[in-house]
């Protein structure tokens, strides 16, 4: 029998577990098949609930199999970064193997095609939330070092895959993912969905909401600031059952953390 729960290690409420938390409510993965691990971070070490083993080396979330719980594995398999978790997970669902027949079918797209659309919109996703790291460094209070300047020209580099997006999406009709729908997520619109979240609930930015303006973008290029189909689907996608935080399972960031992060430089937006 296959060694059962396997292990998400993870910091509910940073964006990058987060986001595998979403994917798997989306998948309905129950914590029977993949168990979320909440580990406590402070300036000394991280800690996890003392029935579970000690946090694998390396940065969350990090997917924990046990002895025998995949191919026979003789010790434990780890599985690192949010992208390549959901995927291997994924594939398990659609084959049906290791007991995660009973899930919902493809989040990755179910043709060739269907597969590059989602491939598509996760680079630019992934992008996103990796642009925003050097916005918050140098423009707020949970950051390194205070270059408000340096902040507001990175953020440029964070509209620009916003900007392709909107642009892709100018015929597209999001009502059918709101809750009770029975509309189809895939994994890159978790991924997006949960950079939107992570910097209005987090930062008190709403990147959903372009400024409407006539702007200079990374390129100095003038283009209207409007993203009127990804706030479309930012409202759609909140609705699910999946996206709603936590608190009690530590998906809302302690007041203190919220209090940096909401300390915008002036000059930085």
């Amino acid at each position: 029998m296959t060694a059962r729960p396997w292990l998400l290690y993870a910091y509910p409420w940073m964006p990058y577990p987060r986001r595998v938390i979403i994917y798997l409510r989306e998948k309905g993965i129950p914590s029977s098949l993949v168990k979320v691990v909440p580990v406590t971070e402070s300036q000394l070490e991280d800690s996890v609930p003392p029935e579970f083993p000690p946090k694998p080396t390396g940065s969350l979330p990090i997917l924990a199999i046990p002895p025998g719980g995949y191919r026979n594995n003789q010790s434990y398999t780890y599985i690192r970064q949010s992208n390549a978790i959901m995927s291997f997970l994924d594939e398990l669902c659609e084959e049906g193997s290791h007991g995660f027949h009973l899930c919902k079918g493809s989040m990755r797209g179910t043709d060739p095609l269907s597969r590059a659309r989602n491939m598509e919109l996760l680079a630019l996703a992934d992008e996103c939330t990796a642009n925003w790291n050097p916005v918050r460094i140098f423009g707020t209070g949970a950051g390194t070092i205070s270059i408000p300047a340096a902040a507001k020209e990175m953020i440029k580099w964070v509209h620009r895959p916003l900007a392709i997006i909107e642009s892709w999406w100018k015929d597209r009709n999001f009502s059918s993912l709101r809750q009770g729908q029975g509309g189809h997520i895939t994994i890159a619109e978790v991924v997006l969905y949960q950079f939107l979240e992570f910097t209005k609930d987090c930062y008190g930015v709403d990147m959903s909401q372009g400024s409407g303006n006539t702007v200079k973008d990374a390129y100095g290029r003038e283009v209207v600031e409007r993203y009127t189909k990804i706030a479309e689907f930012y409202d759609a996608f909140k609705t699910r059952d999946s996206a709603r935080r936590n608190p009690e399972a530590g998906e809302v960031p302690a007041e203190a953390t919220l209090h940096r992060m909401h300390a915008w430089a002036e000059g930085s937006l």
